[in-house]
């Protein structure tokens, strides 16, 4: 999820992108505003053109629809992103002769298809004027009475939102065009504002875009994939990756999960991929159309917005599956998930996992300052006792960069994940460890953290594997012994420390668990057993 760009590096790291356009950058100048085809990219300078080429090219006559059917107007709204949408997920439209509606689709009542697909979509405001278009096309935009809101239906809660809004500025609003500003506005505050918010209140809208879930919302913003993308360790090992197997990727249809800003999707598509799809359920991904469009690469890689486990991608199968899913202490945030779901869904036989094996390792700390700053703080603040707050301290495991010379005993594996195969259940763990004291010590937490391996071919890494060079694979630790990353390290304070000497042997039962009231959370019990003694200690692993 972090990067600082080498000198060498291929790519660039910036997340600004000047060309991003806003809902309030909407051009209101309509007779200079192109319009574009609902289903090929051709577009047109009057929006009366590129309805009847829509007509005659495409076989798919909007006006004729809309009557037949007696659709108003956010249904139309409706049917044009439902359009536009199918677009994006089967390129194989742009060049269909025909499209038929029945009106019996499930999209019709979905306020997910309020929500532009297309930005700037003039369609979106010139199909109430369509009739006028045909009879006037020297005026592509004439005004239109003010409709009667009083005889407008609505069928869902955002509809009524949005009607309701129209109504009460029906006085300042003198045609359709206005309307439609008006309508402009709600959504956008509806779609965009609160994701963009974090302050905001998650049960206060009604769309469908899942607003209660803090994971998506927080990955539409770009400081935290500034923060990935400038973490050396993390996007050069995928870099590194793809361009040292190009032949690999050559001709290869590649599937990106979790896409963020669409970094992975372009070092496929540079490396040879013949198709990129991009998938991820955070708005991120209007700003890797971007990206991905001012590097030129928008003919091979197609962005899809939606979960994996509810989308549909317009190939079968795809050769290889990358994405960066790993959270602190590898499990947290439960994205990976969502990948085991894609490849289970989509990987062809023999296909590859990128990254292939991850391992979660641990080890014994002596880390006094550690226990004091997060747990004894509290026995003397400016004076006064605050025990009460040192339970939850205890009961919370702390991300943050371990010093290497606090590590005081052997590494063992806790966990070791085999991407090819591995199933989402067995994600949730219960395994033994003994670790043995390197050096006389005091053990004040455990340590944890992960390493991660790419694999031409997705074979097994030996438990004896460390980090040496292997041809053709790319190694990745978060040890507190390797390069900083943003994962940094996860330590487990332990409420009483234990007094160690060179060769004590400290064995025990780590569990770790999906939390139990947020699936993205991770609950740990260590149960460890020395000196003759046992202790069970339980922690929580939280945003």
């Amino acid at each position: 999820m972090a990067h600082s760009i080498c000198n060498d590096s291929q790519y660039e790291p910036s997340e600004f992108d000047p060309q991003d356009v806003a809902w309030d950058d909407w051009s209101n100048d309509e007779e200079e505003e192109e319009s574009q085809c609902l289903f090929c990219p051709q577009t047109f300078t009057k929006c009366l053109e590129t309805f009847q080429h829509i007509k005659q090219q495409h076989g798919f006559d909007f006006q004729a629809v809309k009557r037949d059917l007696h659709l108003d107007f956010y249904k139309c709204i409706r049917m044009i992103n439902y359009i536009r949408k199918q677009v994006q997920i089967n390129p194989e439209l742009a060049t269909a002769k025909e499209f038929k509606l029945t009106g019996s689709e499930p999209f019709w009542t979905q306020d997910e298809y309020l929500q532009p697909v297309l930005t700037d979509d003039a369609l979106l405001f010139a199909f109430e004027e369509l009739e006028d278009l045909e009879q006037q096309p020297t005026k592509p935009f004439a005004p239109l009475p003010t409709v009667d809101l009083n005889q407008v239906t609505t069928t869902t809660e955002l509809e009524t939102q949005l009607l309701n809004l129209l109504m009460s500025t029906q006085e300042k609003t003198e045609n359709l065009q206005g309307q439609f500003e008006e309508y402009k506005s709600m959504v956008k505050k509806r779609f965009f504002d609160t994701i963009a918010n974090e302050e905001s209140d998650p049960s206060s809208s009604a769309a469908l875009i899942d607003q209660g879930n803090y994971y998506f919302n927080g990955y539409a913003q770009n400081d935290i994939h500034e923060q990935m993308l400038k973490d050396r360790a993390r996007t050069e090992a995928y870099r590194d990756f793809v361009y040292e197997n190009k032949d690999v990727f050559k001709n290869k249809i590649v599937l990106d999960v979790g896409c963020g800003t669409g970094i992975l999707s372009m070092f496929a598509a540079k490396a040879g991929a013949k198709q990129v799809f991009s998938v991820d359920n955070s708005a991120i991904i209007e700003k890797a159309k971007l990206n991905i469009k001012e590097n030129g690469l928008d003919h091979i890689i197609t962005c899809v917005r939606g979960k994996v486990e509810e989308i549909e991608l317009p190939v079968p199968q795809v050769d290889i599956i990358i994405s960066e899913w790993m959270g602190y202490f590898l499990l947290f945030e439960a994205m990976l998930d969502s990948v085991l779901v894609a490849r289970d869904r989509w990987l062809a036989p023999n296909g590859i996992m990128a990254p292939s094996q991850t391992r979660i390792l641990m080890a014994a700390l002596d880390d006094e300052d550690l226990k004091n700053d997060k747990v004894n703080f509290w026995s003397d603040v400016y004076g006064f006792k605050m025990s009460a707050m040192k339970e939850p301290t205890l009961n919370e495991a702390v991300v943050d960069f371990i010093r290497p010379n606090s590590v005081v005993s052997t590494v063992v594996t806790l966990k070791d994940l085999p991407l090819q195969t591995i199933t989402i259940k067995q994600l949730d763990f219960v395994n033994s460890f003994e670790v043995e004291i390197t050096k006389d010590s005091v053990v004040t937490a455990f340590g944890g953290w992960f390493d991660t391996w790419f694999t031409r071919d997705g074979h097994s890494i030996p438990l004896d594997r460390e980090s040496q060079k292997v041809p053709g694979e790319i190694f990745m630790t978060t040890s507190p012994f390797g390069e900083d990353t943003h994962w940094k390290q996860t330590s487990f304070i332990l409420e009483k420390p234990i007094h160690a000497t060179k060769g004590t042997k400290i064995s025990g039962v780590f569990t770790c668990h999906k939390g139990t009231d947020n699936p993205r959370e991770l609950e740990c019990e260590i149960e460890y057993r020395v000196h003759g003694e046992t202790f069970i200690q339980n922690f929580v692993l939280q945003s």
